[in-house]
């Protein structure tokens, strides 16, 4: 319960205008998450509420590193992550208006949980393409990855039901 209540923002008793949050994300953030792909990192999170009359602007700032796999050698590496998001919670009772950046929660919420929402903006954040940098993928995997391995005839022929296709020619046009 006490790690939620660190990423609660206030909402009804916030006063109209900016207001600064920092959020030191570690190892602990992430195994809380039962589901989080990520296990380790350290991410600071400078978030900007505007705090309006009928609205709320959150502007988060992300940076720091993950631990992620990499794809090429399969060892794990620490992979540094920037990003600016924005999310936006209205104040009112017609949930229709929410999407993926907006979220509609009663003017008389007490606080709004904003973990989930910085767990999701870290996901987002780390490259799809995830790849040691320049010479630091592991070299025992790269010498297995650069050996030819395309089966040989012979293996190619373990199953008889196959051997017929081995003759069989394409011709392009």
């Amino acid at each position: 319960m006490e790690k939620e209540n660190e990423f609660l923002i206030p909402v009804s008793g916030l006063a109209l205008g900016v207001h600064n949050f920092k959020f030191d994300i570690k190892d602990d953030f992430f195994a809380d998450l039962d589901y989080s792909e990520v296990k380790q990192g350290q991410v600071t999170v400078d978030l900007e509420v505007v705090r309006e009359e009928l609205m709320m602007t959150l502007n988060f700032q992300l940076e720091g590193q993950v631990l992620v796999t990499c794809d090429r050698c399969a060892d794990e590496f620490m992979i540094p992550i920037q990003s600016e998001q924005v999310f936006y919670i209205k104040f009112g009772a017609d949930e229709t208006d929410e999407s993926d950046d907006v979220a509609v929660v009663p003017a008389e919420e007490h606080a709004y949980d904003v973990s989930s929402l910085i767990y999701e903006y870290i996901i987002l954040a780390i490259p799809m393409h995830r790849v040691h940098p320049d010479g630091e993928c592991n070299p025992k995997v790269l010498e297995m990855l650069s050996h030819d391995t395309e089966p040989s005839d012979e293996e190619c022929m373990m199953d008889p039901r196959w051997a017929a296709l081995k003759d069989v020619k394409i011709e392009e046009n």
